[in-house]
């Protein structure tokens, strides 16, 4: 029994010798260094899953407010085509919703269904897309 306790004693102090006689900056093993670089790998995709969310989600934005502009300008144009042809065929418009996002727009794009059937009716959202 005592020569196995011995055998032990000298076995933990041949460890601890070996762990300090180890260089400080010695190699690391290949793991920690594969490691190391996906988590360098993670961070970076980690912001470009953030900007792209980003952008798609304007991307929706601008979509909706462009659908809602093609809208308003069907709805124009049948306003005036009742009003100048009675009896009304179209009947009164309302404006189809955005859910806001032509008004969370930075500059926010007006919509009317009181102006003239006209294209410039996109120019704000173009501004937006491309300043």
């Amino acid at each position: 029994m005592k020569a196995l306790l011995a055998l032990g004693v000298i076995v933990g102090l041949l460890g601890a010798t070996a762990a300090l006689t180890a260089p400080a900056g010695a190699k690391t093993s290949p793991l920690a260094r594969k490691v190391a670089v996906l988590q360098r790998q993670v961070k970076v995709l980690q912001k470009q899953v953030i900007f792209l969310r980003g952008e798609i989600s304007a991307n929706y934005t601008a979509d909706a407010c462009g659908w809602a502009l093609t809208a308003d300008t069907f709805q124009v144009s049948w306003g005036l085509i009742d009003s100048h042809n009675p009896p009304a065929y179209f009947g009164t418009q309302t404006q189809v919703s955005d859910k806001g996002a032509c008004a969370d727009l930075s500059p926010a794009v007006p919509r009317s269904l009181a102006a003239a059937p006209k294209t410039t009716i996109f120019q704000p959202l173009i501004n937006w897309i491309n300043p």
